[in-house]
């Protein structure tokens, strides 16, 4: 085994360049800017006594710091006014899977045009590599040769002129004059130091444990996709209905109901066919959003609606997105319902027209809805939420039939949605759509509750909000906590729209650099340069579970959930996006651009990790044919080429360790698509049973109305890794949702602690049902070559 893995290593070292000057960093690196002296005053004014002018010194730099790997942005601390000596003590935690030559440090003077450059410093990365040796081997026999060091370095390094292309002020300041210095520490951690629990360590919310969780495909599952049975007794899975469950939970509700959504359309029905009839008969509760929630209102019950607030809609416009927040605003009006509009935020630098811009251009995208509900056991109440990625609005209600024509006048009257083409409501097609939710009761409701209040405190009346704790429904111990699931909530967001609890910001705790073995360094460009490093795995701790931008709080959770999970993959990875971009860095082309994110990278490194090891290995990812819009839109066209080149860069990396496979071995015909496929859905449907009542108008109209094809629009945001974790939520992969400064997203990870992959096989729980019923229903049957998504059976 030993040998196995130290080949492993040598390959996957050289595979990532290790003994190059340009080298793949994977792991984390911890970065603490410490502090500056003695920086160059890039602001003094001729004016003599500005003191007696402005009534304060403010002729000083204004420093703040940077950190990049080439263009790709790590950190950048607040900037602190007037300040030649400025002391920060800011921690960051960079998740990386760079391919780089080093960290250039910059240090800057925030000015209001154009910020000058106060000086720079460039560490290579070699001083981060080191592999564990024969004498760490003797040490600790767990560890192979190849395998990496966590290595940290401490430095006060004097900073070097900092000339960029095109900066006419910079050019001319080449002399050799003292720039001050930086105090920084730094260190790498290996990706097999990391990603060893099943929660993720560093977050905003802990795991919670006790729970009950529901998974739902689309908001109606009509029971016709092909049986699934599961486990070791041959279970059946039984699919349950979104829709008519929340129909069902805020018709139960008897104290509050919240709701969150991109866009919410009052006048949705909730319930289609003959439960919609059913429903109207019995004259109680009424099925459409609207009426239903102004009813639940007039009992008494809270009901807390918060919907973004589209900044381009108006009374005469409905908004570039049609989200109906104008709509819903005058239907609650007056009412008991607490309906509150929230748009984003610009930053606190902005120009007026950036934030204009920040404001028009980024949403609050997440959906969830929490009320209080009765126990299973029908004994007391308890909270009961839903999260996930389908809105309560038009064009959402659909089931793995996905009609295009046969119900526009019956489920689909009224709700004729379609972006995709020019058509009309009346002659269709309308638009399949494909989407994934979940549902959960238990200790992980609260954290919803906290992240509910935490949005409506900061944007809108937090005396609207109903005291919980009065009610009984936020003491765990009286939760039903046997439902034995795992669950740890995440977010994309920050301090400019969200409350954090001051509490958790209160016990921030800054590295203590003082506790390492150091051992002295010579650096000639360094008044001070030590190191430590150890091969041991010891636990990676925390010091804040936010990160930092601009001194702005910061919640990435998402992004880093999803990372954590990539890295723990054993077997399989099936991921379903509405959009799939990013990894800008690793780009043939174009790398510059700001769509950093890592998931397409995190992707590439595990498959060519699972290459390097000669284990098998596949990456499953469902997307739309194109983004909503129609296709040759020059935004459509747009998006779809960085996706192009996001999947370009993946490919052409994995083929690249393909063939350093099969040079050395006897291997041949070995194909990407053994590790990595990307797929979409199309439906088609003859002319029976059609429902379309005019005849076609538009050249879309006339073409679909003889294909009677049409995409199945994946609206989805979901990751099950290994079937024995899935993460549901509201962020796509792209930078505006994983970014955590642009728009506003949650997600919910939860697993069963019973039902855990193993090195040789995969668990088949409720995870590993849910993903054989999806894949059932989109391909209309059930293969058993499913049940094990790693074999060559299942992937070719």
């Amino acid at each position: 085994m030993d040998a196995a893995i130290k080949t492993k290593n040598a390959f996957f070292n050289k595979l990532l360049k290790r003994d190059s000057d340009a080298c793949t960093l994977w792991g984390m690196l911890h970065i603490k800017i410490i502090q500056c002296s003695n920086l160059r005053n890039l602001d003094r004014l001729t004016i003599k006594n500005v003191r007696t002018v402005i009534g304060r010194d403010r002729d000083k730099s204004d420093p703040y710091v940077t950190a990049f790997l080439e263009d790709y942005r790590l950190l950048k601390t607040r900037h602190i006014d007037d300040d030649l000596n400025p002391k920060f003590d800011e921690d960051f935690y960079c998740p990386v899977g760079h391919c780089t030559k080093g960290i250039t440090f910059r240090v800057s003077d925030k000015d209001l045009l154009v910020d000058e450059s106060l000086g720079k410093y460039f560490l290579p990365v070699q001083e981060l590599i080191q592999l564990v040796d024969e004498k760490d081997i003797e040490a600790d026999a767990s560890l192979v040769q190849g395998d990496l060091k966590r290595v940290g370095l401490h430095k006060v390094v004097n900073l070097e002129a900092d000339c960029l292309k095109g900066d006419l002020k910079r050019m001319m300041n080449l002399d050799k004059k003292n720039r001050g210095t930086l105090e920084f520490f730094v260190e790498f951690i290996p990706v097999r130091m990391l990603a060893n629990t099943m929660e993720v360590p560093g977050c905003y919310f802990n795991q919670t444990k006790g729970n009950s969780v529901k998974l739902y495909m689309n908001a109606d599952d009509d029971g016709s996709s092909p049986l699934v049975k599961f486990g070791t007794d041959d279970k059946i899975w039984e699919p349950p209905r979104l829709w008519r469950d929340i129909y069902d939970a805020i018709c139960d509700a008897k104290t509050f109901v919240y709701m969150v959504g991109w866009s919410i359309d009052t006048d949705q029905y909730l319930l289609r066919g003959d439960e919609l009839e059913a429903a109207k008969a019995a004259g109680k509760y009424d099925p459409q959003i609207g009426p239903l929630l102004k009813q639940k209102a007039g009992e008494n019950v809270r009901v807390n609606l918060m919907q973004w607030d589209d900044y381009s809609s108006g009374v005469m416009f409905p908004g570039m997105m049609k989200t109906y927040d104008e709509k819903t605003r005058a239907y609650f009006k007056s009412s008991a319902v607490n309906a509150a509009f929230m748009s984003m935020v610009g930053g606190e630098t902005n120009s007026l027209l950036e934030d204009q811009n920040k404001k028009m251009a980024f949403t609050h995208h997440q959906k969830f809805i929490i009320m209080d509900s009765p126990k299973k056991n029908g004994d007391g109440r308890e909270l009961l939420a839903f999260v996930g990625g389908i809105d309560l609005t038009e064009g959402r209600w659909d089931n793995q039939k996905h009609p295009l024509f046969r119900t526009l006048q019956s489920d689909h009257k009224g709700d004729t949605y379609g972006k995709c083409f020019h058509t009309s409501k009346e002659n269709g097609p309308r638009q399949p759509w494909h989407d994934i939710h979940s549902a959960v009761r238990g200790p992980e409701a609260i954290h919803l509750i906290q992240a509910f209040e935490e949005r409506w405190k900061k944007q809108a009346n937090g005396a609207q909000l109903v005291d919980l704790k009065e009610t009984g429904l936020l003491d765990e111990e009286e939760l039903d906590n046997s439902g034995g699931w795992c669950a740890q909530l995440s977010r994309s967001i920050d301090s400019r729209v969200n409350d954090f609890d001051p509490s958790i910001v209160k016990a921030f705790d800054s590295s203590d650099i003082g506790s390492f073995d150091w051992i002295d360094v010579k650096d000639q460009n360094a008044k001070l340069s030590r190191k430590y490093d150890t091969a041991s795995n010891a636990v990676v701790s925390y010091g804040r579970c936010l990160d930092q931008k601009k001194g702005r709080l910061v919640d990435t959770s998402i992004h880093d959930t999803n990372i954590h999970h990539i890295r723990r993959a054993k077997h399989s990875i099936y991921i379903e996006s509405q959009y799939f971009m990013g990894s800008s860095f690793m780009w043939s082309k174009d790398n510059a651009v700001k769509c950093s994110n890592m998931i397409a990278s995190e992707l590439t490194m595990k498959i060519c990790e699972k290459i390097a090891a000669k284990e098998p290995f596949t990456v499953y990812i469902l997307l739309p044919m194109w983004m909503e819009g129609i296709s040759e839109a020059g935004a459509t066209q747009g998006l779809l080429h960085w996706q192009r080149v996001t999947i370009e860069a993946m490919h052409q990396k994995v083929k690249h360790a393909l063939d350093i496979r099969m040079t050395n071995s006897s291997e041949k015909g070995l194909k990407v698509s053994d590790y990595l496929n990307f797929y979409c859905l199309g439906t088609r449907e003859t002319e029976q049973g059609s429902e379309a009542t005019g005849n076609p108008v538009t050249e879309d109209e006339k073409v679909l109305s003889k294909t009677r094809r049409h995409q199945i629009y994946i609206h989805s945001k979901m990751m099950i890794v290994d079937d024995d974790v899935v993460l549901i939520g509201t962020a796509n992969i792209n930078q505006r949702s994983l970014d955590g400064c642009r728009d506003s997203e949650i997600m919910m990870t939860s697993w069963q602690p019973d039902h855990v992959a193993t090195k040789d096989s995969i668990p088949n729980g409720d995870i590993h049902a849910f993903r054989l019923h999806i894949w059932a229903a989109i391909t209309n049957q059930m293969d058993d070559a499913f049940r094990n998504p790693s074999s060559p059976e299942c992937v070719r």
